[in-house]
């Protein structure tokens, strides 16, 4: 037990080592107007961030930025935030939390409000309790929040207040602009994005859209052999524990990975069936008829293609190389010719059948091609006795190279 802490307990600390995103060149704009070229930390915020990392130089500290002193700050046409004090709609978009109130809740904030799209009109976007909020503001108005909410009827029916759709029909008109558009747009990003894009230029105005550098979802298949140094141990009722000597053996997967297309693709999920064998003998003393001694050579032999099911998380060092920490649910799709026996005691003889185990990894990656990563499992049981208990142990070393 104190093994598997001090391991969880390493592999918790590991993410605080390294630089999870890299320093990108930026600026900032303080409240006193000062203008600053620096290097910040993007971290592909969802919605509004409370602080930003950033340095001067490449080998300054670390500062940090929040809305009580910085007015603004951004990254060429990468992002682009604002400090600013707004009125807010605190409304819940969740089914068991919606009013019976058609009006939207305000309260006044200041925060930094994301970019989207800036011209003669201009788009701005931040989220409140888990949904989107959308502003906008036309030339020299103040920014005012597009309305949309959801709210319960006296009949429990749901409804929706869309007055964002007035406020644009009112104030992004053009010739380009079909007002029947306007009237089923959607309340979403990409629709909201396009419709000032479209305006500002049918306006012949400046139309700058803020957008992160694309990071794609991503598809990797990798070949990942290895070794597995395993250890097995067997406790039946009445009798001294068996420990199996600890065995080298070796491990086969295919690895499918999903790679998570936001916050900079640093989370991904994956199965990997692998193969993975384990085999040990044991000459054990045991008592016949209770006067006679004799001996019997037990042989364990685990043999599964086992199925991990989990999530990682990279943390880059530059753009060729990451270090990782996985964690998964580890099943047996298959025990294959799995047996405990011994050669004249039947007593030892046992059908093999596993629980469900987790494994916790660590690894490094480079150039998303190579890979090299060590897994601890869990202690398992791999029968199902209840006179008998068995504790198999595991711990892997294992290569990868992604062919996909």
């Amino acid at each position: 037990m104190k093994s598997k802490l001090l391991l969880l307990t390493i592999l918790l600390s590991v993410p605080n080592l390294f630089s999870q995103t890299k320093f990108e060149a930026g600026y900032i704009v303080l409240t006193n107007g000062t203008k600053t070229n620096c290097l910040i930390k993007n971290e592909d915020w969802k919605g509004s961030p409370a602080t930003f990392e950033y340095k001067i130089g490449e080998n300054d500290e670390v500062k940090l930025g929040n809305v009580s002193t910085v007015k603004e700050f951004g990254s060429s046409e990468n992002f682009k935030y604002l400090t600013v004090t707004l009125p807010v709609e605190q409304s819940s978009d969740k089914v068991g939390d919606l009013t019976e109130d058609r009006n939207p809740i305000f309260k006044d904030e200041t925060l930094f409000l994301k970019v989207l799209v800036e011209g003669n009109a201009s788009l701005y976007y931040t989220t409140k309790n888990g949904e989107n909020r959308f502003f906008y503001k036309v030339n020299d108005s103040k920014i005012e929040q597009l309305i949309y909410k959801r709210y319960t009827t006296l009949n429990q029916d749901i409804a929706k207040n869309n007055r964002y759709k007035q406020q644009l029909i009112t104030d992004i008109q053009c010739s380009s602009i079909d007002a029947k558009a306007l009237e089923n747009i959607e309340y979403k990003k990409s629709s909201l994005t396009t419709l000032f894009k479209k305006y500002n230029t049918c306006q012949n105005g400046e139309n700058i859209v803020y957008a992160k550098k694309d990071v794609k979802s991503g598809f990797n298949l990798s070949i990942r052999p290895g070794v597995t140094f395993g250890s097995l141990s067997i406790l039946k009722a009445g009798d001294e524990k068996l420990k199996f000597d600890n065995q080298t053996g070796i491990r086969i997967g295919l690895e499918a990975e999903y790679v998570f297309p936001f916050n900079n693709g640093k989370w991904s999920i994956f199965i990997e069936p692998a193969y993975r064998n384990y085999k040990a003998e044991k000459e054990v003393i045991y008592v016949d008829f209770l006067t006679f001694q004799k001996t019997t050579l037990v042989t364990a032999e685990y043999n599964s293609i086992e199925l991990p099911i989990g999530a990682r998380h990279y943390m880059f060092l530059n753009q060729d190389s990451a270090f990782f920490l996985d964690a998964a649910f580890v099943i047996d799709a298959s025990i294959l010719d799995s047996k405990i026996e011994s050669s004249n005691e039947n007593s030892y003889d046992m059908d093999v059948k596993t629980d469900v185990a987790i494994g916790f990894g660590l690894g490094f990656k480079y150039k998303k091609r190579y890979s090299l990563e060590a897994r601890y499992h869990t202690s398992r049981k791999i029968t199902n006795y209840l006179d008998i208990s068995t504790d198999y142990n595991s711990f892997a070393l294992i290569a990868g190279y992604n062919f996909l």
